[in-house]
């Protein structure tokens, strides 16, 4: 499958790598091998509108689908615990679990982690949830909560059968869709216009825009310091990865004298890559 290519996470802890090792004349060590994480096809937020596709995204190419097995088990407990969730069907391939925090504290549990404070236990419990699909190992049957001490909460964890969607391919021979366990498409979906307008950007525009060209230390200083007032904006496309529906801004800036530029304006390794459609577009919202 194609979409090798760099998580932006990554990105950014690989340049802070490289300014830590000049400031401890240390050797550089770095792999530029890593994948756009899934995170960026289900939960991302990103300046400029731009967020990535969540509503609707079971009906995505590359998308999971779990089916319930059994029944909910609910518990409520205060400090470290083990639930026991009963007998495993022969189906079972993860464990759906959610975590509500009933005090303040942290929870850790297979898969994730929750952190309340005083101010969250006023909000609704919506606010102060952790939910996720956890793959389930062999004789599983339990699932731990590791808490600081008198921190009380309710889980809600069901055994599941999971399925991934196979990606799209479009005529020009992309992969699109969603990041999965597979990797990444080479087109993964987003969303814009405040999530009205879904499209795809392309991972090699997102991992450029993220700094995937960082190659030295020098660069990595300088990619940072111009990061700090500038994002970047890719174009967002239909799935056949040539018509452009609009933008996409990558990057955390903001506050006065930030400025959005396009990729394309810039002297990097990995720009100009992309040969947009001459069709209508719409701005990110």
């Amino acid at each position: 499958m194609t979409g090798r290519s760099m998580d932006p996470t990554f990105a950014g802890a690989l340049r802070q790598e490289l300014i830590s090792t000049v400031e401890r004349h240390a050797r550089l060590r770095w792999r530029l091998s890593w994948r756009l994480s899934a995170s960026i096809a289900t939960a991302a937020v990103l300046v400029g509108g731009g967020v990535a596709f969540a509503a609707g995204i079971l009906t995505l190419p590359g998308a999971t689908s779990n089916t319930p097995l059994g029944t909910i088990t609910t518990a409520t407990r205060t400090g470290t615990a083990t639930i026991n969730l009963g007998p495993v069907p022969a189906s079972a391939t993860d464990v759906s679990v959610s975590l509500t925090c009933l005090s303040a504290g942290t929870f850790d549990f297979p898969g994730g982690n929750l952190t309340c404070s005083a101010a969250d236990l006023r909000r609704p419990p919506k606010y102060r949830r952790a939910s996720m699909v956890v793959p389930l190992h062999p004789r599983q049957h339990t699932i731990t909560v590791d808490t600081t001490a008198n921190a009380g909460w309710t889980l809600q964890a069901m055994y599941v059968h999971q399925v991934t969607t196979a990606w799209g391919t479009n005529a020009h021979g992309q992969t699109y869709g969603v990041a999965n366990k597979n990797g990444t498409p080479d087109l993964v979906a987003v969303a814009i216009d405040h999530g009205k307008t879904q499209g795809y950007v392309k991972t090699s525009e997102m991992n450029c825009a993220s700094g995937g060209a960082v190659a030295s230390p020098a660069q990595a200083l300088a990619w940072d310091k111009a990061s700090a007032k500038r994002n970047i904006s890719i174009p967002v496309y239909k799935s056949n990865g040539t018509t452009v529906i609009g933008t996409f801004a990558v990057g955390g800036a903001s506050g006065p004298g930030t400025r959005t530029v396009p990729l394309a304006s810039l002297s990097l390794g990995c720009a100009g890559s992309h040969t947009p459609h001459t069709a209508p577009t719409s701005p990110a919202g």
